[in-house]
């Protein structure tokens, strides 16, 4: 996507201040996949059927089934970012995972009597979302990460508090490390105090992973070679897991006394949620189908584990101070997320048993995410600190339109596959569409099936390592390989 999307790293403030507008986003922004059949045409299989990855997109898709069949899909990821600082060459990260993006099972039967021609039930998982991406870059940039820990512990101390009120992932860390010091006259300093803007190198290293399987059972049913209708029960499992340390340092004495610091930090999110898909396919004729999907919002139990280090050198009269790495308490924070709910339409044409022509439109509010802090623990903080991220993510975060188009061209047992899809930009101060390109080839005989997709996705991002940091802007590029194999029984 290419919104600005700050991930506001590595500043604490506050137990709640760990949630943002930026991971309300990050998990409620889903890609179509799971079978390479389906990511091979673009996601276009709205109004199609008979493929388990629609089963998260269109459920009434299952009812188009006329055997019982087991799938299975390993995939290899390959993902590169590059990252700059303002007015410093971009430097580029690569990543490479191997995941498995599918595996489920359909169980076919056939009413004896009624209009009734086919009623089905499917049961697996399919991925929806991954994480992973490595970030490193490397300059010049003004400003320290110790401004705002200043800035916080001043405002404890001259509202009369002590190092015990100071904030133990921030702070606190910056105090016991010697960052922030009391000076010749007992008042609140810093290294920084006549230049907060400094201009000094600093680097960063980053990498995340983890992803969303979305566990489900579907049912469906086609009556009378005409109408198609399902329903899916989903349970996602979300992953997500961050680490990164960031280093500032003064090779060129820009700033009196200080050396270098450094910081590292790690998040753990664990997720478990709920939702149901309902959808319906129309055959007009042999030809035309039209399909239409409603995704309920997910709602998600969520648990954070945080933690970070802290470590600052200076050299001052007594000589060089290289100070031993403070570390902060375990974090664990409990809470709910909400995401938004979808509408999806399609259209296929089939074109006898030479293949189909697709495309689906899919709108979604990504400003609709809610998080909740205090449902199991009602407090005051966690109300007002609620409010705060939510109308960030009112104001941040928009509604988005998605287009998909697909085709398939089937000489006899042969597949060829390709598809486009247009993503929708979600940060409200952006416009337009990420595009993506797709394709893939398969080969089908009785009883059993092998497809092969490939996926190029390009995006832009930013990244901020603190509040007020120098913005490093990101270039996201993935090519993607999915392999399913399906047997019939």
């Amino acid at each position: 996507m290419k919104n600005t999307l700050f991930l506001l790293l590595m500043c604490w403030w506050g137990i709640a201040h760990a949630q943002t507008d930026a991971d309300a986003l990050r998990f409620s922004y889903l890609k179509p996949g799971g079978t390479a059949r389906l990511m091979g045409v673009g996601g276009a299989f709205n109004a199609l059927g008979a493929d388990f990855g629609a089963l998260s997109q269109n459920p009434a898709g299952i009812a188009l089934y006329r055997t019982n069949e087991f799938v299975l899909t390993p995939s290899l990821r390959f993902q590169s970012t590059d990252a700059a600082l303002p007015g410093e060459p971009s430097l580029r990260d690569e990543r490479t995972q191997f995941n498995m993006d599918n595996a489920g099972v359909i169980f076919h039967s056939r009413p004896r009597a009624g209009k009734w021609t086919t009623i089905n039930v499917g049961l697996g998982y399919n991925r929806t979302a991954d994480f992973y991406q490595s970030i490193f870059y490397d300059g010049y940039g003004d400003g320290t990460i110790t401004n705002g820990y200043f800035e916080e512990a001043n405002a404890v101390f001259n509202s009369g508090g002590d190092e015990t009120g100071l904030d133990p992932f921030g702070s606190r860390l910056a105090w016991d490390a010697n960052a922030i010091y009391p000076d010749l006259y007992d008042n609140l300093s810093y290294d920084f105090i006549n230049d907060p803007s400094a201009r000094i190198r600093r680097n960063q290293s980053l990498s995340t992973r983890g992803g969303i399987n979305e566990m489900l059972l579907s049912f469906g049913g086609n009556y009378d070679e005409k109408l198609m209708l399902g329903v899916t029960f989903g349970v996602p499992i979300l992953r997500y897991r961050l680490e990164s340390v960031y280093t500032e340092s003064d090779p060129d004495d820009a700033v009196p006394f200080f050396d270098d610091l450094q910081q590292t930090e790690y998040v753990n999110t664990d997720g478990v949620g709920f939702n149901v898909k309902f959808g319906m396919i129309y055959h007009f004729n042999q030809t035309l189908r039209l399909g239409a999907a409603f995704h309920s919002p997910t709602w998600y139990g969520m648990t954070d584990e945080y933690g970070n280090t802290f470590a600052y050198s200076y050299t001052d009269g007594g000589g060089s101070v290289n100070g031993q790495t403070q570390f902060s308490p375990t974090g664990v924070f409990d809470y709910n997320l909400n995401t938004p709910w979808r509408a999806e339409v399609g259209a296929a044409a089939v074109i006898g048993k030479a293949g189909f022509i697709s495309a689906d439109v899919e709108w979604v509010d990504y400003g609709a995410s809610r998080y909740n802090y205090d449902k199991n623990t009602p407090s005051a903080d966690f109300a007002y600190q609620e409010s705060l991220v939510n109308n960030d993510i009112r104001r941040n975060l928009r509604s988005v339109t998605n287009f998909r188009f697909g085709a398939e061209f089937a000489p006899d047992i042969f597949r060829l596959r390709g598809g486009a899809m247009l993503m929708g930009r979600p940060g409200s101060e952006d416009s337009g569409f990420d595009l993506g390109f797709t394709g893939g080839l398969g080969v089908r005989v009785e009883g059993f099936y092998v497809d092969l997709a490939y996926r190029n996705l390009q995006s832009d991002g930013a990244l901020l390592a603190y509040s007020d940091a120098p913005t490093v802007s990101l270039t996201n590029r993935s090519n993607e390989f999915l392999l399913t194999i399906g047997f019939k029984f």
